[in-house]
């Protein structure tokens, strides 16, 4: 579908700071809640977007510019691998990885985990674009079971915000692991409101397995004061599995393996690499 015209001047209003643009996005998107826009990624990736969802009401240059510190620096740690297997945990609506391959020439493999159920069929025909995409509306962590998503207290809106709880019933969770990938190059990018660690637990087997490994995930203070989990306890988990060397995506700033010198005073996203020796 094409843009709406009233689209187009609330994202022109806000990106000049003129007075009234995010609330005409808020009073449209009631209206456009079953709109969708396909857009341009690359010449060869295209993208739909689904504008009447507050999460998602990006234009074209929202979307080439969407993380763009931690997709640089992704696409960097990626780019001497082959063939790579990328695994998309927290997937929404498949921009990480339309990112990445939109940039990216050695991606042979997109798997992405998604539980949100609302947004299944925009994300099935995004990763479908994807080199042989393949997606699992499943959450990941380190056991097979079934999960619900939570809200927390400090954003009780968002669906980016909610974080996994185990449940006796709900939406399937999965591991890593249990796909089986063995050997070859890997990808994986976490983004689970505070389930890294179980998710990197639950991929220890393809990790250590792997030729060469890449694997990013979010810091973010606030998780860490929920959970009571520090991403030093992944950076150890992740040592122990294969020789990675961390850095910070948005500085440059490397890591040491224990987390000594990590500040959790911001949001930043933690990229990790590995070659098997």
């Amino acid at each position: 579908m094409s843009v709406p015209v009233s689209f187009r001047l609330a994202h022109f209003m806000i990106r000049h700071r003129i007075r009234g643009g995010h609330r005409l996005l808020a009073l449209m998107q009631p209206h456009w809640r079953n709109r969708r826009v396909d857009y341009k990624l690359s010449p060869a990736i295209d993208f739909t977007v689904p504008i009447g969802r507050p999460d998602t009401c990006w234009d074209l240059r929202e979307l080439r510019g969407y993380e763009c510190e931690m997709v640089s620096a992704f696409c960097d740690a990626i780019r001497p691998l082959q063939e790579v297997t990328l695994f998309d945990c927290g997937a929404d609506i498949g921009l990480f990885s339309a990112s990445i391959c939109a940039r990216s020439i050695n991606i042979a493999r997109v798997i992405a985990f998604e539980p949100n159920s609302e947004i299944r069929d925009v994300l099935l025909r995004n990763v479908s674009r994807l080199p042989r995409g393949e997606v699992f509306s499943a959450a990941v962590a380190d056991f097979n079971g079934f999960g619900q998503l939570l809200h927390p207290d400090y954003d009780p809106i968002s669906d980016h915000a909610r974080y996994l709880a185990k449940a006796e019933s709900g939406f399937p969770v999965m591991s890593i692991d249990c796909l089986g990938t063995r050997g070859g190059d890997i990808a994986i990018k976490v983004d689970v409101e505070g389930e890294e660690l179980a998710v990197l637990r639950g991929a220890s087997e393809t990790i250590r397995s792997a030729r060469a490994s890449v694997v990013a995930f979010e810091a973010h203070p606030d998780v860490i004061a929920r959970t009571g989990v520090h991403p030093r306890e992944c950076l150890k988990l992740l040592a122990e599995l294969a020789p990675f060397r961390f850095t910070v995506a948005e500085t440059g700033q490397p890591l040491s393996a224990d987390g000594g010198n990590f500040s959790d005073t911001r949001i930043v996203n933690i990229i990790g690499k590995a070659v098997a020796l």
